[in-house]
């Protein structure tokens, strides 16, 4: 139910980050990488096209879903 709510709210505003948010850890814990990287990539087209980069936490979240860590962390 809960993706369908995001999927509804991306409807009416396809620039909110932070649902985008929701939907990646949803597809996290669901295991599904493929969906998980279709939504990285959409997040990023719709960044790209309003010319903007994407907030903090979206680049944080990223980075900790692909890599299991946060930018802040030194790879090892």
């Amino acid at each position: 139910m809960r993706d369908n709510t995001i999927a509804v709210g991306l409807d009416v505003d396809e620039t909110a980050e932070l649902l985008y948010r929701d939907l990646m850890v949803l597809e996290s814990a669901a295991g599904n990488r493929a969906s998980l990287h279709t939504v990285i990539a959409r997040v990023q087209q719709v960044n790209a096209a309003l010319d903007c980069s994407l907030e903090t936490e979206t680049e944080q979240l990223i980075n900790e879903l692909l890599h299991g860590r946060s930018k802040e962390e030194p790879a090892l």
